[in-house]
């Protein structure tokens, strides 16, 4: 498959003189165009001669890629479009390009002008070069597109370079940062590991909209006419002794010896008699009692039974935290999207004041634990703050032109 060059075109809203100058000094050159950290001019022995340069890229901390170029600037037509070719190439081993040419265009309209770009090169290291270079070229075009764009906000608005690459990377970095900490909280402590606090936190609040909805007696006890038997004072007046600290219930005569009664022989069994007989009523009025407890017991545990299904339905933790941490996950992928930051920071300031509230009222105890989530939240809150601020207006490889108009 044949390879395209890179193409890319942009409309400033400048002169045309402005702009030849922005793109044909070195100085200023290096700064917006982020494919060169520098590049600097080499004297021309004559008039004729084509402008060499030499260009340094800083690919990464202690890792720089040198290279060679040259250009030729002339007016081409008589409507002052000018357009300047360039030839460039680099003997570094660990660069793909190994030679390359292209053209900058300068075209002018009413407005200002229409300033675009083609160029193409080759690879080195064969099959192997064409194959790395399928992934490299697509980054080139990027950085090209943004590089225009940079140089159109420069122009337009006068923001200087510097100032708009560091947002835009700042922001960048940001929205990694923010993916993989959603991404990592959904899933390692809700679904690979499910921590106990996550689950706590879930069954808490269930436990709290539970008790709610039941009341603060924890059970839906419907009024009932029911009675609960004789009273202490009845069974007191009736001749028996009930002990708070035991469950016998017994006449106040029964299990003395004579002398502590004071009673004779007669009179024990007089008492026995009457004893007797009050024990009987007494056990006729325990049954009743003890029916009327079963129909109590037996109301409460219907009663009881309720929450427990309801928990049993839609009352699981683990599976509400499991959910929780899929809805995670996905939102942490949506900053890995190209588009959408500002409405990512903005939804995010509302979100984690919530968030942190929820999780207090779950269990206020979490407030005092080191790491705790209403540190851990207000940074990020105030972290979304920032980068809702600097994410407004950046520039963006997507205001450029990436495929030439086809003419017939």
């Amino acid at each position: 498959m044949k390879k395209k060059p890179i193409y890319v075109e942009v409309d400033i809203l400048a002169p045309i003189e402005e702009a030849w100058t922005y793109t044909q000094n070195p100085k200023l050159h290096e700064q917006w165009d982020l494919r060169f950290t520098s590049i600097t001019y080499i004297e021309k022995k004559s008039v004729e001669e084509p402008q060499r340069f030499t260009y340094e890229t800083k690919v990464m901390p202690g890792v720089v890629v040198r290279g060679w170029g040259e250009s030729k600037g002339e007016h081409q037509k008589k409507d002052g479009t000018k357009t300047s070719s360039l030839h460039f190439g680099t003997p570094q081993k660990i660069s793909p390009i190994a030679e390359g040419r292209g053209y900058w265009q300068y075209i002018p309209h009413d407005k200002g002008l229409t300033f675009l770009t083609q160029y193409d090169y080759d690879v080195r290291y064969g099959k192997l070069g064409k194959l790395l270079d399928a992934m490299f070229r697509p980054i080139m075009g990027w950085a090209t597109a943004l590089s225009f764009d940079v140089l159109k906000r420069w122009l337009e608005k006068g923001e200087n370079p510097a100032s708009q690459y560091r947002r835009f990377f700042l922001t960048i970095f940001i929205s990694i940062l923010f993916c993989i900490i959603w991404v990592y909280h959904g899933l390692v402590p809700k679904i690979i590991v499910q921590h106990p606090t996550e689950v706590m936190l879930v069954e808490n609040i269930l436990e709290k909209d539970l008790q709610s909805e039941l009341g603060p007696s924890g059970y839906r006890v419907e009024q009932s006419g029911v009675g609960v038997g004789p009273s202490e004072t009845e069974l007191e007046q009736s001749g028996y002794r009930v002990k708070s600290s035991e469950t016998d219930v017994r006449p106040s005569g029964i299990g003395k010896e004579p002398s502590e009664t004071g009673l004779g022989p007669s009179e024990i069994n007089s008492e026995q008699s009457g004893t007797e007989e009050g024990l009987s009523e007494f056990r006729s009025r325990s049954s009743e009692t003890e029916g009327e407890s079963s129909k109590i017991k037996l109301n409460l545990s219907k009663t009881t039974a309720k929450p427990n299904e309801d928990a049993l339905s839609w009352n699981n933790a683990n599976k509400i935290v499991i959910w929780i941490g899929i809805a995670e996950i996905l939102f942490g992928l949506c900053w890995l999207l190209p588009r959408g930051k500002r409405l990512l920071f903005g939804a995010q300031i509302i979100v984690f004041p919530f968030l942190t509230i929820g999780a207090l009222l779950a269990d206020i105890t979490i407030a005092t634990a080191p790491f705790n989530p209403v540190t851990f939240n207000l940074a990020l809150w105030v972290l979304s703050i920032i980068g809702f601020i600097i994410s407004k207006d950046m520039p963006s490889a997507r205001r450029c032109i990436r495929k030439r108009e086809e003419t017939t």
